[in-house]
């Protein structure tokens, strides 16, 4: 039986000091609606999955494309998951929201650990549905595994991938 595990990577695998941004335009007085764009809220990835954008707010997600942040991450307890299932030969893949650009900064995340990925899968780029691009990949590579184990800390991203048949571990 060909397995294939699929991690997240943001406070799935590593936690890290990257935040979303949530710019707002403010006036002089500091209240929604003015000329100036400012940063008004800095968001963890697990407050960014349940956020809502208020009128004239809107995300920006350059640190999530800052190679600095990923290789200055701290490990969660599942890297040691990932060190056995690598040790023990089964494919392992990352599949991130983040922005290809960081694609070998994960990797070299993962190389600390003694770990090397099958495939980093980064959906950042491809539109803001981030738990329908998921699942697009995780369909992929059902395509050539017999059996899929998926861990994300993201509930909506769990619950798309148990909607197609995949082992899902929330985290």
């Amino acid at each position: 039986m060909k397995k294939a595990f699929v991690f997240d990577f943001d406070d799935t695998l590593a936690f890290t000091d990257a935040r979303v941004l949530v710019l707002g335009w403010i006036d002089r007085e500091g209240y929604y609606g003015g000329a100036t764009r400012k940063v008004v809220k800095r968001l963890t990835p697990a407050e960014f999955n349940t956020y809502e954008l208020q009128k004239d707010e809107e995300f920006d997600f350059s640190q999530f494309k800052n190679p600095e942040f990923i290789l200055d991450g701290k490990p969660t307890k599942l890297i040691e998951l990932a060190k056995q299932v690598h040790s023990e030969g089964h494919d392992l893949f990352i599949l991130t929201a983040r922005s290809d650009s960081v694609a070998g900064a994960i990797q070299g995340f993962l190389s600390q650990f003694y770990i090397k990925a099958t495939a980093v899968h980064c959906v950042g780029d491809a539109g803001s549905d981030i738990s329908r691009n998921k699942r697009k990949v995780l369909l992929t590579i059902m395509e050539s595994y017999d059996k899929i184990y998926f861990y994300d800390d993201d509930a909506a991203n769990v619950k798309a991938a148990q909607e197609i048949g995949v082992k899902s571990y929330q985290v």
